[in-house]
């Protein structure tokens, strides 16, 4: 939706103005009540730290991304310059293991697999194809139907790639018990699903690994994001978690010993 508005945008308005639409779009949103959230606050209340702060040395790290995700018109799916974000994390992370809430068309499972290190290996979770329709969500009830993970299949990296079906808050994550080195949530985000989802990425998480969260900042179109930010808020009363600048990113990186 909000692809299709940019895309007929973009001849119509002169670029400064295009510009300043964008920035108001993900504008901080200040406390207020938010339909199936029970009146919790929802403010953008953690740290801004650059790519640099937060990964000492990434801007040398380059990354590559199919030439399709150029066109990105599928509002689901992560800029492009997000897109580019995760893959440059992964490229510096060099991670064994992936975990993915959340697999959608999977464009970003594949941008994980293309920056990794060839052992890397990639699970990645999506709701059951026939559970879509009765899927309660912070939006209503159903999910339109998708190919799940058409981007990799025809893939030579899909041999990396894992495709796991299941209800997140009913899937059996003990095998992965500290195992995995990079999760990356973008599932539901009720607050229900986004609290139980980073439970479980904190126990299967290895000493030292990362997570990240999408769309802990959102525009005021995407009021249901908000179970993600208030989430996320919670754990950084225990735990240091911070933005990362120019997205919507929120980022968990343990003070373990990072594994060589």
């Amino acid at each position: 939706m909000g692809g299709v508005v940019r895309g007929l945008l973009r001849p119509l308005v002169p670029p400064l103005f295009l510009d300043l639409w964008r920035r108001a779009r993900r504008k901080r949103v200040s406390s207020r009540d938010v339909a199936g959230l029970g009146g919790h606050a929802a403010d953008f209340v953690l740290p801004v730290q650059t790519l640099e702060e937060t990964f000492p040395g990434i801007s040398v790290v380059q990354a590559t991304v199919s030439a399709v995700e150029l066109d990105r018109m599928d509002e689901w799916e992560l800029p492009l310059a997000e897109l580019l974000t995760i893959a440059v994390i992964c490229g510096y992370l060099r991670p064994a293991k992936v975990f993915e809430f959340g697999t959608y068309r999977g464009s970003t499972t594949l941008a994980m697999a293309l920056n990794g290190p060839d052992r890397t290996e990639i699970l990645t979770l999506d709701l059951e194809p026939a559970l879509r329709a009765t899927h309660r969500h912070g939006m209503g009830v159903g999910i339109p139907d998708f190919p799940v993970g058409l981007a990799f299949r025809a893939r030579p990296e899909s041999r990396r790639i894992h495709q796991l079906f299941g209800d997140s808050r009913t899937f059996d994550f003990s095998p992965l018990a500290s195992s995995v080195d990079l999760v990356f949530i973008d599932g539901d985000h009720t607050f229900e699903f986004a609290s139980h989802d980073t439970q479980m990425a904190l126990r299967i998480l290895r000493p030292g690994g990362t997570i990240v969260w999408d769309d802990y900042r959102w525009g005021e179109r995407h009021p249901e994001c908000a179970g993600v930010t208030r989430c996320v808020n919670e754990l950084s009363t225990s735990r240091r978690c911070a933005v990362l600048k120019g997205t919507r990113f929120a980022i968990f990186r343990d003070d373990a010993k990072v594994r060589s």
